[in-house]
């Protein structure tokens, strides 16, 4: 009997506890996202309740957000300024900016394209090596990365087409049957999808007129994938967010600030202990993105 009160009282109090946590949508239970809020989860929540709510990612985080469900989610960057083009997202605000998730446009490293000749003859192979190269093509993406793709086409002005799959891995795999010309992946490099890849592969690099093309919303970043042969490949990346409204209740205006201090004051912490996300290497507490940032009161210790 004593047992029986025990393990109800438990649950109780975890409901409870849960009840009053500031909930965060993150993503998919095995991704970055998820890995990143329990680490950070394992260090704060002693000063304040955090609940994870996993999610499909930086969209459905969104809907939730603006729909009351959460107080904090974690969100690309560029979805963000997209889904501003249509609705007002005025009163989501950055409580930190996290790491980089690079784009990663990959195609064929022989593109199997021909142009040109005459009734089949003298037609010339066509190689994709930048995403200038992209004009005419056929791109695929899937979730956050289909939003990057129609941004990247809007804000350079690239005339490709997108076509929406269900995961990274069916781009790569319409990549890899010729049934698109290129795959777009948003993610903390590396990616374990893209670093299987071989040199079947290629990377599209973004020249230097396109990225300054992409400037309000990204910022230039490398990438290497050694299995692909791809050093250096110059690209852009959208920061990681982690996004909440605008609270007024001291509550929550106390909580969200506790939150930001010890996330800041215990980077190093999550930056230099064997384990934790390599995600973490790439965060700068002095960057605050360039979403709308959050004025928050330094939390009283």
């Amino acid at each position: 009997m004593k047992k029986l009160i025990v393990s109800l009282s438990l649950a109780l109090f975890a409901t409870v506890s849960f009840s009053q946590a500031l909930k965060v949508s993150t993503g998919g239970s095995t991704g970055t996202y998820s890995r990143t809020f329990k680490e950070m989860s394992g260090i704060c929540s002693q000063q304040l309740p955090i609940a994870e709510v996993n999610s499909s990612g930086s969209v459905q985080n969104i809907d939730r957000l603006t729909g009351n469900e959460v107080n904090g989610a974690f969100v690309q960057t560029d979805v963000l300024f997209f889904r501003s083009r249509t609705e007002d997202l005025s009163n989501v605000k950055t409580l930190l900016a996290l790491y980089p998730e690079e784009v990663h446009v990959i195609g064929l490293a022989v593109s199997g394209i021909k142009e040109g000749g005459t009734m089949g003859f003298g037609a010339k192979n066509v190689q994709l090596n930048s995403v200038n190269d992209l004009v005419g093509r056929t791109v695929v993406a899937a979730g956050g990365s289909y939003i990057t793709a129609q941004v990247i086409r809007l804000q350079t002005e690239i005339d490709f087409k997108i076509i929406e799959v269900a995961s990274a891995d069916d781009a790569l795999k319409a990549v890899s049957s010729g049934t698109a010309h290129a795959a777009v992946l948003v993610g903390g490099a590396p990616l374990p999808n893209v670093s299987a890849l071989d040199k079947n592969f290629k990377m599209l690099s973004f020249p230097e007129a396109t990225v300054a093309k992409l400037k309000n919303v990204y910022r230039p970043s490398k990438l290497n994938y050694s299995k692909m042969g791809a050093a250096g490949v110059a690209t852009v990346a959208t920061d990681a967010l982690f996004v909440t409204r605008t609270y007024t209740t001291p509550k929550f205006v106390d909580g969200l600030s506790k939150l930001r201090g010890c996330i800041i004051g215990n980077l190093a912490e999550l930056q230099e202990t064997t384990g934790m996300s390599p995600a973490w290497q790439k965060m700068d507490p002095t960057n605050k993105g360039k979403w709308a940032y959050m004025d928050l009161p330094v939390a009283k210790k």
